[in-house]
């Protein structure tokens, strides 16, 4: 498709995210901004000519992109990342960017409302990164809604239904549980003509009944841009491919739109969420909900992306930087630093760090900012390279400034422990300046700051230096440290050229 290769920007934006309804980008000012071609042929086909005013239909992916370029884990992908780019309605992905760029798959759409549902955020075909809970964000309606949010949908997503086809869509779902909508069987789109069953998450046969204005907007014709031109297509997109199955029946909500009490009927699906508002204009009734903007909200409001704009060198972090500390445990622990790393956490750019520690290969994530040194969170695999966790931490922990090396300072840190191998809980860190001293190692003495580290959470799950007393020397970083059962002293730094 040369015109659209003429006019395609290719980016690697960095969104700056905010705890607004509405993250904005400068992406979204840029309608060229897509982050692969694969992407803007997807986003072409089907919203290029609603763009172009060409027809008068709801989005399929949205005006624009939303965000630019982001990586994200994915352990399945090469460098355990892949390219995403969000949109109003959904994520496109690239997973496997060396498979055919022809096949229909080649670019995916993400399982948005699962993730949102379940709180379980997908970092490999059978790894996930557990939140705790759903997300707390209104599925329809106006953005301060506070319900129904994706959370309050666990309780009735994967039980399957028995086949409906001629029925109605009455049931009302409100705060307190079910209701009927008796009203809703005169409206002829609301009745039920197709029956979808398939083999559900557990392998066990599951059915959901669609109701006709679904029914017709998954399976319409459409005008769509093709090979330089639009042209009729039927139907306009494949519905499994850009929804997933259905994971309920459809319900009816009443919700703030535009400030007004309104009917909405709401179907989740894997990868997205369809409404029929029967208020709205025709060609607008039954939308996509705006899942890419909830899902964004969700996963990075407490993480936005941001650059480093510290001093790395102050905390021992500059790029290039080798430490190797003597331990108690008689073997030597070697802490090399790299970066930036822009997957961890999408879009930010962290400082690296790989530690070697007895059986187990570390690497941790530093956000340095001019505010100070916070810690985004681990991965941990053995020697060997098996992975074993992921732990992200929403936000990051705070764990220094150099305003704050103060004899008699402390402050607090709160934050939400996501784990791949544990359930999300609440942990807190406590910091405290004690005194600033000189301190022996076998690197040499150096004046140090002597700082009380204490952890809400048991030593099991955490960095040993995190519950600890430990020395920090600026410029070098850890000279010094004993834990319960464990101490490590400094023997070599070396630093960049």
């Amino acid at each position: 498709m040369a015109a659209a290769r003429r006019w395609l920007i290719v980016v690697t934006l960095v969104v700056t995210l905010t705890a607004s309804p509405n993250p904005t980008s400068q992406a979204q000012a840029d309608t060229n901004a897509f982050a692969d071609s694969a992407f803007a042929e997807r986003w072409e086909r089907v919203d290029r000519p609603v763009a172009a005013g060409a027809v008068q239909r709801s989005w399929i992916w949205g005006p624009s992109p939303l965000t630019g370029g982001l990586t994200e884990r994915y352990q399945e992908s090469p460098a355990r990342s892949r390219l995403v780019q969000y949109f109003d309605k959904g994520r496109m992905e690239l997973t496997h960017p060396d498979g055919d760029p022809n096949a229909e798959w080649f670019v995916t759409g993400g399982l948005l409302t699962r993730e949102l549902v379940s709180g379980r955020i997908q970092l490999g075909d059978q790894l996930f990164l557990d939140a705790g809970r759903g997300a707390a964000v209104p599925v329809a309606g106006d953005p301060d809604n506070v319900f129904p949010t994706y959370a309050n949908l666990a309780s009735i997503i994967d039980r399957s239904q028995p086949d409906r086809t001629g029925q109605a869509a009455t049931a009302v779902l409100t705060p307190d549980g079910w209701a009927e909508r008796p009203d809703a069987a005169d409206d002829p789109e609301a009745q039920f003509v197709h029956y979808v069953s398939y083999t559900g998450p557990v392998g066990e046969p599951v059915g959901y009944n669609i109701p006709r204005a679904f029914w017709t907007f998954m399976t319409q014709p459409g005008l769509i841009w093709q090979d330089d031109q639009v042209v009729a297509a039927d139907p306009l997109f494949d519905w499994l491919f850009v929804l997933g199955y259905p994971i309920a029946d459809p319900f009816w909500v009443q919700v703030r739109l535009r400030g007004e009490p309104t009917w909405v009927l709401v179907q989740p699906f894997e990868r997205r969420v369809l409404t029929y508002t029967p208020s709205n204009p025709p060609g607008w009734r039954v939308e996509m909900g705006n899942i890419g903007q909830h899902y964004l909200r969700w996963r990075y409001a407490q993480t936005p992306p941001q650059a480093v704009t510290g001093d790395p060198g102050f905390y021992g972090l500059a790029p290039g930087t080798r430490a190797v500390y003597s331990s108690s445990s008689r073997l030597d622990e070697t802490w090399q630093v790299s970066g930036p790393e822009t997957s961890f956490i999408a879009g930010s750019r962290l400082i690296v760090r790989e530690e070697l520690r007895g059986s187990s290969r570390w690497y941790t994530y530093w956000a340095v900012t001019e505010s100070g040194l916070a810690l985004a969170g681990w991965e941990r695999f053995t020697r060997a390279g098996t992975f074993i966790e992921t732990v992200v931490f929403w936000p990051a922990l705070d764990i220094l400034a150099p305003d704050r090396l103060q004899e008699g300072q402390s402050w607090e840190s709160t934050a939400t422990y996501l784990s791949t191998r544990v359930g999300a809980h609440t942990i807190t860190l406590h910091v405290s300046v004690d005194e600033q001293a000189l301190v022996g190692t076998p690197y040499g003495v150096v004046p140090a700051w002597r700082l009380t580290f204490e952890t809400s959470d048991p030593p099991t799950l955490i960095l040993s230096y995190l519950d600890s007393t430990l020395w920090f020397s600026p410029n070098l970083g850890i000279v010094q440290w004993t834990a319960d059962r464990y101490a490590a002293q400094l023997r070599t730094f070396t630093s960049p050229a």
